[in-house]
């Protein structure tokens, strides 16, 4: 039996690139062979649970259903049977796909026990081997040296393949061409008081456009006239009513239409079928919808409907990993469980147009970005959270919005805990925190459309990663080892050798009693006391109940600098502080937070760090005066009260839009109102039972 070559098949183009086939041999079952192999997957197709693994796909071109009992697959010739299939049968004319990696569990819960995972992973310049039950190579491919998501695949030019006809992104676009000039639009992303028509240029190329956020490519309308530019808010609701978007709480479809703006994306087409890349344009129109986004920052965030909220591919959907395990799923662990939104990693990392508007409606930035949901508990979330992320090395998301910001940034709800109640204590709690000696995030109120769809309001922030320590210290990215401890599915995420220099540190706290004067200074050397000082004096002072076992940001410089930071001391930054000010009750101002308070009874006086220094005389007494002068002064409620003015001020109308597109219709002002007093109680007393709290714990 002859069969064709191997292609390799790149995923943005499926330009053809070179194959290499070694020899083969049928001789038990004729028809089995190797079909398809992808070396580099993290984009193309993921198992069950929603992992990226690279894989091999087998096929039977026989009219019988076929069993590979026996059979073998390797990429070292001389161990044949690295992995031995057990009896699996592939339909007639089937295939089966075969992960290579190692079967991974989803938060320590959950598995694809359904799928095949060979133990081994697969490599350029090797060679695949597949042998029968006797021991004899049945098929082989060389692998050459690929890209990312490019397949190698059995058939003639133009193949797409067995997993590629129906997984690859963009397996059904054209040909894109960098060297094709994209459309031009008569008038600019913004504010118009009136409708008008847009004109779109393509010069000597055709032009195809949609209006509603959809992908012009493939439902695109050919532009013959000009595009009449209206309010679109009375036309029914294409993306707000999709879902479901959560396996953990149920979701809220708006009554009335939401809010709209006009999105337009347009693409040229040359004769040969070629097309450009798009232009991509945000227009609201009329005085109803510019009072809507008054005051604050708007942000049109534009993404393809299907990386958004396809059951394959979609990140802000429950989709098919959570129809995986929905019918076996434990209550208790609808948080944890695989969901599309869930998910992490470059797979499931999408692109997206970003416009910003400025308060008075001008516009500040139009550019492309990658995106991906962000949070943890919050992914469940009816309103979700996006990591912003700069598609090229040295680019940054927003440039110069933001004072001292890294390369990404973040739209953030409140959290679980405050997106419907003030949706602003994280943002409130990094303001005050601006002089301390440990760096909170910088943000911003804005409201987000969502493919020209109302989505509400969020706080555009800092993301807490190697480029915002750079930005703040001055230490090259590239020599930051950071440290997040959270309650995520990687409850310690860093790189191997952070883990590793982290944990030589809590050996070193748990092996030393800080009593003795010599084992304080050497702590002294590897952690910045003042900033371990001032996070704490932060966390406590603020009541976080989900603090110093989780939302713990550590960073150090991993080689000597000249920077007076680059000096091989760990420090702690600021991040995630909903749970804090009072948000469960009103008289939670008095909560001795030293000892109680915290979610998992993981309070200051059990906590590693703190219950050790607390030992030692020095640190006692550096650590009162700080804190006392702290109460005094940057947690005063003189000092916080115009700050809570100002935000409350600034977030009232667009968190009652939240709560109506959101939440319900006939929420009040008045009860925003209220959700704010208790932040206000909360600073007004905190720091007459903190100056008690502190002497009573820290006293001499």
């Amino acid at each position: 039996m002859k069969y064709p070559r191997f292609a390799a098949i790149g995923i943005a183009s499926l330009a053809i690139i070179a194959f290499l086939l070694l020899g083969a041999s049928f001789k038990s079952q004729p028809g089995i062979f190797i079909s398809e192999v992808c070396p580099h997957n993290d984009e193309i197709i993921h198992d069950s649970v929603g992992f990226y693994n690279d894989y091999i796909v087998i096929s039977n071109t026989s009219d019988e259903p076929v069993s590979l009992k026996g059979y073998a697959l390797s990429d070292n010739k001389a161990i044949p049977d690295r992995f031995i299939f057990d009896d699996v049968r592939i339909a007639p004319h089937g295939t089966l796909i075969v992960w290579a990696g190692e079967k991974q569990e989803f938060n320590g819960l959950f598995a694809d026990d359904a799928s095949i995972y060979t133990g081994f992973r697969l490599s350029d310049n090797e060679s695949l081997f597949l042998t029968d039950p006797e021991g004899v190579v049945a098929d082989s491919v060389r692998i050459p040296v690929m890209k990312n998501n490019s397949v190698l695949i059995r058939g003639g030019a133009g193949e797409k393949g067995t997993v590629g006809s129906s997984n690859f992104r963009t397996a059904e676009k054209p040909d894109i061409s960098a060297g094709i000039a994209p459309p031009v639009f008569s008038a600019i992303s913004g504010y118009y008081q009136d409708p008008f028509f847009l004109a779109i240029d393509g010069g000597k190329n055709s032009v195809y456009y949609t209006v509603d956020g959809s992908d012009p490519y493939t439902s695109g309308t050919r532009y013959s006239e000009p595009v009449p530019i209206i309010d679109r808010s009375d036309l029914p609701d294409r993306y707000a009513s999709l879902g479901p978007v959560s396996a953990v709480y149920d979701q809220y479809y708006p009554i009335e239409p939401v809010s709209k703006a006009m999105v337009i994306r347009a693409v040229s087409q040359r004769s040969d079928g070629t097309f450009s890349k798009e232009s991509v344009a945000t227009y609201f129109v009329g005085e109803k919808i510019r009072k809507i986004c008054e005051g604050t920052y708007t942000v049109s965030m534009v993404s393809d409907p299907d990386d958004l909220f396809s059951g394959d591919r979609g990140i802000y959907v429950t989709g098919n990993t959570w129809d995986f395990v929905k019918d076996n799923i434990d209550p208790t662990l609808l948080h944890k469980a695989p969901a599309n939104y869930n998910m992490r990693g470059d797979g499931w990392d999408r692109e997206a147009s970003l416009t910003l508007f400025a308060p008075d409606g001008s516009l500040l930035y139009d550019e492309r970005a990658g995106i991906s949901i962000h949070g943890c508990y919050s992914r469940a979330l009816n309103p979700k959270g996006f990591n912003l992320k700069p598609l090229a090395e040295g680019q940054k998301v927003f440039d110069g919005l933001l004072e001292d910001a890294g390369g990404s940034l973040v739209l953030r709800t409140g959290a679980e805990t405050d997106t419907f109640k003030t949706g602003f204590r994280n943002s409130l709690n990094s303001r005050i925190c601006k002089n301390l000696r440990v760096a909170p995030q910088h943000s911003v109120c804005c409201q987000l459309y969502l493919n020209g769809e109302y989505w509400g309001c969020y706080n555009l922030i800092d993301r807490l990663d190697e480029s915002f320590i750079e930005a703040r210290y001055g230490v090259p990215a590239q020599n930051v080892d950071l440290l997040k401890i959270c309650s995520c599915p990687k409850g310690l995420r860093g790189s191997e050798e952070t883990l590793l220099r982290y944990q030589e540190l809590v050996d070193y706290v748990s092996g030393h009693d800080f009593s003795n004067e010599r084992y304080y200074r050497q702590f002294c050397d590897m952690m910045d006391i003042d900033n371990l000082i001032d996070y704490y004096c932060a966390e406590i002072y603020f009541a976080n109940d989900d603090a110093y076992i989780n939302n713990v940001g550590l960073w150090v410089a991993r080689t000597p600098g000249d920077n007076p930071f680059e000096d091989g001391k760990w420090r702690f930054a600021l991040y995630d502080l909903d749970n804090t000010d009072g948000y469960e009750s009103s008289s939670y101002a008095d909560v001795d937070s030293f000892v109680e308070g915290n979610w998992d009874n993981c309070n200051p006086d059990v906590d590693l760090f703190f219950s050790n220094l607390s030992k030692n005389d020095e640190f006692r007494r550096r650590f009162r005066d700080r804190f006392a002068q702290l109460i005094r002064t940057d947690f005063s409620y003189d000092t916080v009260e115009p700050i809570l003015d100002e935000m409350e001020k600034e977030y009232t109308h667009p968190m009652l839009m939240t709560f109506h597109r959101f939440y319900d219709p006939a929420y009040e002002e008045e009860w925003y109102h209220e959700s704010v007093d208790v932040i206000r109680d909360f600073f007004r007393d905190r720091g007459r039972y903190m100056s008690e709290y502190l002497m009573k714990h820290m006293g001499e």
